[in-house]
């Protein structure tokens, strides 16, 4: 069966029983804006946190925070839109504990690891220590099939994590060869679970937010749209943005002698050129917008209502030369 990602489609356009404007919208009808700040070191910082959870917008914070840096930098800021990111290593569960038991109303637990697939054992353990002592959102990923997915769902996770091989600093495609279009591993696994689900990378601008939401992600987890804003870049003029995969993430986190691994992330340079409240502000309006071309004022409803139709052509490009 072919698999489709967000570029070989479009949303239908619908109608509304009622006259819609994108004001009548309700796009946090769960108290929270349905995008999380991915837990890249880069963008899951503790600064990302305290602007974005003011807007009710998530963030996932990186895992290589000491405890004593989640401590501190934690205090005022709302906790119930932050997660706390852990491997499945018993360090890393030790650690997540350690923090829980100063901040126990985190809003989540981010269990990530790159291929669930080769230590399901780890992270069904993780899932089930870390539930011992906690009683938030646990979010185990990443999975990209149905299989995968219902393992997670099984072992007790509350949220799963979808995408492989999808993000915009990551290789694994084309070094790897391993991965699942992200349209259709959003709605294989939204068919085939009964708990939420985050997309977790492939999307390049907001309207391709606006189709995995409408494909049933109930999160969209995003990086590397916010990967040109200034609250980022060290030197006012560019970003540092790099996948987990990547050989910066290697040699400045991760360094090891024992074993060869392939780079599977992008190491980049990207060019200031927005804030992160005009992303926001850009997202918030999308979700907004495409509810009322599909022609619903909850957000909650647009997977429901929404078709899509296979493209081979989204985009008129013939003046971007001149952008």
């Amino acid at each position: 069966m072919k698999k489709l990602d967000f570029s070989d489609v479009l949303i239908e356009p619908g109608i509304s029983l009622k006259p819609l404007t994108r004001g009548m919208v309700n796009i946090t009808p769960n108290d929270y804006v349905p995008i999380i700040i991915a837990n890249m070191v880069t963008t899951g910082t503790f600064d990302a946190a305290e602007i974005a959870s003011k807007r009710k917008f998530i963030t996932f914070l990186s895992k290589e925070y000491s405890i004593e840096e989640y401590v501190f930098n934690l205090i005022g800021i709302d906790k119930e839109y932050v997660g706390v990111t852990t491997g499945v290593r018993k360090k890393d569960v030790n650690k997540t504990l350690e923090i829980l038991q100063t901040y126990p109303d985190m809003g989540y637990v981010n269990i990530d690891i790159a291929n669930v697939g080769a230590n399901i054992d780890g992270m069904i353990n993780a899932i089930s220590n870390i539930r011992k002592k906690y009683k938030g959102k646990i979010v185990a990923g990443n999975v990209a099939t149905v299989k995968m997915a219902e393992i997670l769902e099984s072992a007790g996770a509350d949220i799963i994590k979808i995408g492989i091989g999808s993000g915009a600093a990551c290789l694994t495609r084309t070094e790897v060869g391993v991965g699942v279009p992200q349209l259709s591993a959003i709605m294989d696994i939204r068919a085939a679970v009964k708990i939420p689900i985050i997309s977790d990378g492939g999307c390049v601008t907001a309207g391709d937010v606006c189709k995995a939401i409408a494909a049933g992600a109930n999160y969209v987890m995003l990086g590397g749209m916010f990967a040109s804003c200034k609250e980022f870049s060290e030197d006012g003029d560019y970003v540092d943005f790099f996948g987990l995969g990547s050989e910066k993430m290697y040699n400045n986190y991760v360094p090891t002698d024992k074993e060869y691994r392939p780079v599977e992330g992008r190491t980049l340079k990207v060019p200031v050129k927005n804030t992160m409240d005009s992303v926001m502000n850009q997202l918030e309006g999308a979700l907004r917008s495409v509810c009322t071309y599909v022609g619903v004022d909850n957000i909650n409803d647009l997977h429901d209502k929404a078709t899509f139709i296979e493209v081979n052509h989204q985009v008129n490009r013939s003046l971007e030369q001149y952008e």
